[in-house]
């Protein structure tokens, strides 16, 4: 008869440990430390539902001129990349409160592939050059995280429809100058990637595009680390069949080009960990 004593038990828990932060894609490292801007947002969970990602490449010197220091583009094949991220979110809520009590609403991301050498080394994820929602409260207090805000929420009318084989998105700028987005998808099948991409593999636009799960904003001589723990995306390539976004086509990062696109068919559960932040390297 087998019988696990403390000192193995107390080995096994070092094992499991060991595996864990092996496998952990954004480590806590020395000097890095917890933050949370308000506190009972330490922990929060949604499912993304219905999520559209347009990777789109740029030139990058015009991303860097869009990034804080010392955040830099990461560069593939010699673009840099903004993923326009469009999902509807459902049950919103602080970690150990029911869904009942979550807030479903739209977010609409310009996130920016990008990294930074911490004194860890290098650090990679995205970060947030524009962003849209059509909830009001998740605006404000989006717009009230000082330390780190996805630059500021802007209000707008947000729509994304599933009609099976085919996907709408529409966003509607509450201010009036600003055009809307209008995006038309078909996704009834994995098209593939596309022969245009800059990218030779699935495995390519997965490793760039969809396997980063860290976002950061730079503030008071630091950088702030949100990160996401989410379920697999098991995203597939959507074709495009009309295509306008306004701030990617005229905006101020210049000659964008639609890369490719990926659709989440299926519900994707995210978890945010407490924010953390390190001082920026002198």
């Amino acid at each position: 008869m087998l019988e696990l004593s403390p000192r193995g038990g107390t080995a096994l828990l070092d094992v499991h440990a060991a595996i864990a932060a092996a496998l952990d894609p954004s480590p806590t490292t020395m000097g890095m430390e917890e933050c949370p801007s308000i506190p009972f947002l330490t922990a929060i969970r949604t499912t993304w539902n219905d999520a559209i990602s347009l990777g789109y490449s740029v030139e990058p010197e015009a991303l860097q001129a869009l990034l804080p220091a010392p955040l830099e583009p990461e560069i593939f094949h010699g673009r840099a990349f903004v993923q326009v991220l469009a999902s509807r979110l459902s049950e919103l809520r602080p970690a150990g409160v029911p869904a009942l009590f979550g807030v479903d609403f739209h977010q609409v991301s310009y996130r920016a592939a990008v990294c930074y050498r911490g004194a860890e080394g290098v650090r990679r994820g995205g970060y947030f050059v524009k962003s849209q929602t059509d909830h009001p409260v998740m605006r404000a207090i989006g717009n009230a995280l000082v330390e780190f805000r996805f630059h500021a929420f802007e209000q707008a009318a947000v729509a994304l429809t599933n009609r099976g084989g085919a996907i709408d998105f529409v966003s509607r700028p509450a201010a009036n100058d600003e055009p809307e987005a209008r995006v038309r998808l078909d996704v009834s099948k994995d098209h593939g990637l596309p022969s245009t991409s800059v990218f030779q593999s699935i495995a390519e636009v997965r490793a760039a595009l969809v396997e980063c799960y860290d976002a950061f904003g730079v503030a008071d001589d630091h950088v702030y680390v949100l990160t996401t723990d989410r379920g697999a995306w098991g995203a597939r390539f959507a074709k495009p069949l009309s295509v306008r976004v306004p701030y990617m086509e005229d905006g101020p990062l210049g000659a964008c080009v639609l890369d490719s696109v990926l659709v989440l068919p299926e519900p994707c559960a995210y978890t945010w960990r407490p924010l953390r932040r390190e001082r920026v390297r002198a």
